[in-house]
């Protein structure tokens, strides 16, 4: 982040946030005479319902760091031994929200933000997308093709949502129609977000479901089931670079 942005971030943190949470705080006698900001943090939170302003010592963060002499596991890490910040994380206790977090370091603010939630949720659609391609894959080895479909579709269609469980939308985390789904993530496609590739293959997928599980014909069987594979496998690393 240039100095010019960095600026423009850290005036907004302070005008929407920092400035009302003080004022608040102040309106109830929760903050000391001496009280003076070092540390910042706003946790926006989807599934909670709540955004979040903490200081000083209630921020919750883990800090990669560059440390100027050894230390062992669980020593305690002072200012001075830090050379560097390079990465801010948030710790398990809020994985799926949101966050800016600011740190005075040695006279300079250091801001880092994240506008994606979920990311446990979605690391866990991930993993379970995983399981069902697996899944297709067995069954079509041993030319079952049916169960293959079914369970193409199911990986498809979980990872369409895990790609879209970055979004604020407390819709995708909790709707579970097929068709509103497949219709939103055509339109995050659409703009963009995501390749078309995966849109097509979903909503093919979707197509094929009644001919194969249900018997309506036997269209199922003409599809290149190689394609497939390699359009999930294709839509599995694009949703995991979601969470990196």
């Amino acid at each position: 982040m240039n100095e010019e942005i960095g600026q423009r971030v850290f005036q907004q943190v302070i005008d929407l946030w920092i400035n009302p949470e003080i004022e608040k705080r102040m309106k109830f006698n929760k903050l000391t005479d001496n009280f003076k900001i070092e540390k910042v943090q706003i946790i926006f939170s989807l599934d909670r319902g709540w955004n979040k302003v903490r200081f000083n010592e209630e921020v919750k963060a883990i800090a990669k760091c560059k440390i100027s002499k050894p230390k062992k596991k669980g020593e305690i890490v002072y200012e001075e031994d830090i050379k560097n910040i390079e990465k801010i994380e948030l710790t398990d206790d809020d994985k799926n929200c949101g966050y800016i977090t600011l740190i005075l370091f040695k006279g300079h603010w250091i801001i880092s933000f994240d506008a994606r939630y979920n990311k446990k949720i979605i690391q866990e659609h991930i993993e379970a997308s995983k399981e069902f391609f697996e899944s297709a894959k067995e069954n079509l080895y041993k030319n079952r093709l049916r169960p293959f479909f079914e369970n193409s579709f199911a990986c498809a269609e979980l990872l369409a949502k895990s790609i879209l469980l970055a979004l604020p939308d407390k819709n995708i985390l909790e709707g579970k129609n097929h068709k509103d789904r497949i219709s939103i993530f055509e339109n995050w496609t659409k703009l963009g977000n995501a390749k078309q590739e995966h849109s097509n293959i979903l909503k093919r997928l979707n197509n094929l479901r009644p001919s194969a599980r249900y018997l309506c014909s036997t269209e199922f069987r003409k599809e290149d089931t190689k394609i497939i594979i390699e359009e999930l496998e294709k839509m599995i690393k694009f949703a995991e670079e979601i969470i990196k």
